[in-house]
């Protein structure tokens, strides 16, 4: 079992990436961190405590980081999330509220567990940077990182949502996204040249499979992926997919690759340039470039059936 951060923006597949992270064994969830994102920060807290409570597993502290990006204005995703950022789903608000300074947490933790802690984040890098900024030589200690971001054109998928070239959380903070990739931490990168792929989505036959699921965490699920469906047809599994890279790395290809994250104020911003290393270098990620869709769908059917 490896200890586990999730850091997230709650967000319909955040939700979903909870809850299969809550549904897995191999992982000792020890807290969440919550970042401005797909909604404002306000809500991606409530809604993580939201989540964990519904499911029964209030007892998992949240605590909330940044609220904003390093050095931009925050550009959110209500019209893919709904206004409530899970789907207009109703769940019921939270009892607890969530805590404090969860940029502190990252790097206590860390430092309590040296090189035990795998942190998986599915929103903005914002977090980390800072955690890594503001607490020297917390990089070192982070076991590794799974991140949901980048569009790295390795696939025929690997194209942008938000620019043809830039993907949401790595647009929507560039900056934080250009001190993770340069700051040593064992890396891998679920991006769009995988999570697009769309014999990966959910499309209305895998919603009705999980909306026949009985127990909290699948009502849960179908609830919250119910907008996307009804508006969209589909549902992108972004986020699960990266917790799923963390717990069964084997029904992925990677590749490592040298990762340059761009800053500029064109349509260029947060592009994620992947190049392979020369001789003799190494890269500073693992880029998921193939899935194997149906391992992955069977995965997380699984353990959103199980009580």
């Amino acid at each position: 079992m490896q200890k586990a951060i999730l850091d997230i923006d709650p967000g319909i597949d955040d939700a979903l990436a909870l809850i299969l992270a809550l549904s897995s064994p191999e992982l000792e969830l020890v807290g969440v961190t919550t970042v401005a994102g797909n909604t404002v920060l306000e809500k991606t807290s409530l809604n993580a405590r939201r989540i964990l409570e519904y499911v029964g597993r209030g007892g998992i502290p949240v605590y909330a980081g940044a609220s904003k990006p390093l050095a931009r204005p925050l550009s959110t995703a209500e019209h893919f999330h709904g206004s409530d950022g899970l789907g207009d789903a109703e769940i019921p608000m939270p009892q607890e509220p969530p805590r404090p300074e969860g940029i502190r947490f990252l790097a206590e933790t860390v430092k309590k567990y040296p090189r035990e802690v795998t942190v998986i984040a599915t929103g903005p890098l914002t977090n980390l940077a800072l955690a890594f900024t503001l607490y020297p030589g917390t990089a070192e200690l982070v076991k590794s990182v799974f991140i949901m971001g980048g569009a790295y054109l390795l696939t025929p998928h690997g194209h942008g949502n938000v620019t043809p070239l830039s993907e949401f959380n790595i647009y929507t903070d560039p900056e934080a996204a250009e001190i993770v990739f340069n700051s040593g931490v064992p890396l891998t990168c679920v991006g769009l040249d995988v999570t697009t792929n769309p014999s990966a989505k959910m499309d209305r036959k895998r919603y009705a499979e999980m909306n026949a699921l009985k127990g909290r965490k699948a009502e849960l699920a179908s609830k919250v992926a119910r907008y996307q469906i009804e508006r969209f047809g589909e549902v992108e599994v972004h986020d699960p997919m990266a917790v799923a890279a963390a717990l069964k790395p084997e029904l992925f290809n990677m590749v490592e690759m040298k990762v340059q994250v761009l800053r500029n104020n064109d349509a260029s911003r947060g592009a994620t340039v992947a190049v392979k290393p020369g001789e003799g270098e190494r890269g500073n990620a693992k880029v998921c470039v193939d899935v194997d869709s149906g391992e992955f769908w069977r995965l997380l059917i699984s353990r959103l059936s199980q009580p």
